[in-house]
């Protein structure tokens, strides 16, 4: 029986997938399949680690295919290689696929060899962790003294108190107009889910966002976009691991859904915290050299980090 982990290739082009066969058949079992539908039926019948797809395909894009291998294979890391930014792909590639990083063709060779294994250790380190079910979040949460607070970072204060008032029907609100007053509400309150734009005022929220999910992995992001956003969004999506996308202009409901989806995951992070392994981000070098940001953040994080500790033993 091979023990090696396992990967599924899928792309129509045949000379691809022996291209990436070559690559990894050494350290990995590989399947490969030159569409959708020849892709799922391999997991109907074979469960793998990681799921590999290009999005332009014939017959089934690869947000499709993802969007199906999530409910079939729910615990296979899904990848996604994209040769152009259409940021309705990408966010449909995240909120129905759950993509876990996105890979650039044409590829480099160590990058997308250091994604792959990357991908494996967190799928393997979250399946020791069973999912909580919707109920069990629910109870989990309500017996906290303090609900989990959703944090709206916006440069604009209109905007600010326009989403305050739609989201604050179910989830009690947090307002910040940058970064640092960010930084200064999470280390003052219990923070489950942060909603922001990839950019506030003149500040690319990469770093932030990026120090954020590296050293405390259980706070979710919906991220806002616009249409000129493709390419900084999929930079976020590899850096911070964006939960949920919502664009602008904002519809009432959509933007309701994310959050409420991103506070829900938040809740089964906290009931199983391993399962936060799946969503977990590598260093950046850009953001470490950032040391005041990298100071803030911890000594913030610190103090959330302690709050938690609370939260847990009184639940």
């Amino acid at each position: 029986m091979d023990t090696r982990p396992s990967i599924l290739f899928v792309d129509d082009e045949e000379r691809v997938v022996n291209q990436l066969r070559m690559i990894f058949r050494q350290h990995y079992e590989v399947h490969t399949a030159t569409s959708g539908a020849e892709g799922l039926a391999i997991l109907q019948r074979t469960p793998v680690d990681v799921v590999v797809s290009d999005q332009r395909m014939p017959g089934m894009t690869g947000i499709e295919f993802l969007t199906q291998v999530c409910r079939l294979r729910p615990a296979a890391m899904r990848l996604l290689l994209t040769g152009y930014s259409d940021l309705a792909a990408i966010v449909g590639s995240v909120n129905e696929g759950e993509v876990y990083r996105f890979i650039n063709k044409p590829w480099d060779h160590t990058e997308i060899q250091e994604i792959i294994a990357s991908a494996v250790a967190a799928g393997k380190a979250a399946q020791v962790a069973a999912l909580p079910s919707d109920a069990a979040v629910q109870d989990f949460m309500a017996q906290a003294a303090e609900r989990p607070h959703v944090l709206i970072i916006d440069d604009q204060r209109s905007d600010l108190l326009a989403m305050a008032q739609v989201l604050g029907e179910d989830q009690p609100c947090l307002l910040a107009e940058s970064v640092n007053e960010a930084i200064q509400l999470l280390s003052k309150h219990d923070v489950g889910v942060i909603v922001t734009e990839a950019r506030v005022g003149s500040a690319d929220m990469g770093s932030f966002l990026h120090l954020l999910k590296r050293h405390y992995p259980l706070i979710n992001t919906v991220m806002l976009t616009r249409s000129g956003d493709a390419d900084l969004v999929i930079r976020l999506i590899n850096k911070a691991q964006i939960f949920r996308f919502a664009t602008k202009p904002l519809r009432k409901s959509v933007l309701q859904l994310a959050v409420s989806a991103a506070m829900k995951q938040h809740g089964r992070f906290r009931i199983s915290p391993e399962l936060a392994h799946r969503h977990q981000v590598a260093e950046d070098q850009e953001a470490s050299n950032d040391s005041q940001l990298l100071g803030s953040m911890k000594q913030s994080l610190k103090s959330l980090r302690s709050r938690i500790t609370g939260f847990w033993k009184r639940a």
